[in-house]
């Protein structure tokens, strides 16, 4: 009689790699998820930090000088058309472009104030309720 040659896997065994390989991939998907949402906030916070850097430029090109408690607002749609910034695109919905807003304010009462005592507040408002709002300098 010949000899069969039982090479094969079990049921169990099976269900076992199965199991396994499912687990893995719940795991995975959550990693790819938290990478996912995190990389999209950081794409706002460049946002943020792109306009306020084209807001400077803009103050230093046209050589703006505030006053003392006096206030400056560009909107990003506006830096973006003076060729300041690049075009705003929604990291939430890459079909449509960021809107927000650049004010600048001297918060200084010294009548010879620089840029540096300046204080730029950054607003950013993508698709549904995504925004961001930033301060610079950082403190």
């Amino acid at each position: 009689m010949k000899k069969l040659n039982n090479r094969a896997f079990t049921l169990v065994e099976l269900l076992a790699v199965i199991t396994i390989l499912g687990i893995l991939v719940i795991i995975s998907v959550g990693a790819v998820f938290k990478y996912l949402t995190s990389s999209k906030q950081q794409a706002m916070e460049t946002i943020a930090s792109s306009s306020y850097d084209g807001m400077v430029m803009y103050m230093m090109d046209n050589n703006i000088m505030l006053e003392a408690d006096e206030t400056k607002t560009l909107t990003i749609e506006e830096l973006y058309n003076d060729h300041r910034i690049d075009r705003p695109i929604d990291p939430y919905d890459n079909k449509t472009v960021c809107s927000g807003e650049v004010t600048v304010i001297n918060k200084t009462t010294s009548l010879t104030a620089g840029l540096e005592d300046y204080q730029y507040t950054v607003t950013v408002n993508c698709s549904g309720d995504h925004s961001v709002e930033q301060t610079y300098p950082k403190k």
